[in-house]
């Protein structure tokens, strides 16, 4: 595939990932199971943030990117909602599931 070039807000992106590999360490996983992939689409990105933590409930793949929703006893639930909003500003979408064999998986679609 050729290479492709993309304009993104850096610090904006670098939140997002900050977010998404702080909640993939505290999600229980080993460390060196927390993983982070990028691959280039026909048009655009897919960032892959995954980890072998405990996974998602029904309740949180529903609500876990809605403001103020949390599962953390100190969380403030804005973490993931951030994000969300971040990767819809580029044009982007943001989406959480159970990964086969345990973990979870945020996947992260931009142009």
């Amino acid at each position: 595939m050729p290479r492709q070039r993309a304009t993104f807000d850096v610090g904006q992106l670098e939140q997002v990932m900050i977010n998404l590999l702080k909640n993939a360490a505290e999600s229980g996983s080993p460390p060196q199971a927390v993983t982070v992939s990028v691959q280039p689409l026909t048009q655009g990105f897919l960032i892959e943030v995954a980890d072998r933590g405990a996974g998602l409930g029904e309740q949180v793949l529903r609500d876990a990117l809605l403001p103020f929703f949390s599962t953390k006893p100190s969380g403030t639930g804005l973490g993931l909602t951030l994000c969300r909003e971040i990767i819809e500003a580029h044009g982007g979408r943001l989406s959480l599931a159970n990964r086969c064999g345990g973990g979870a998986i945020v996947s992260i679609h931009l142009p």
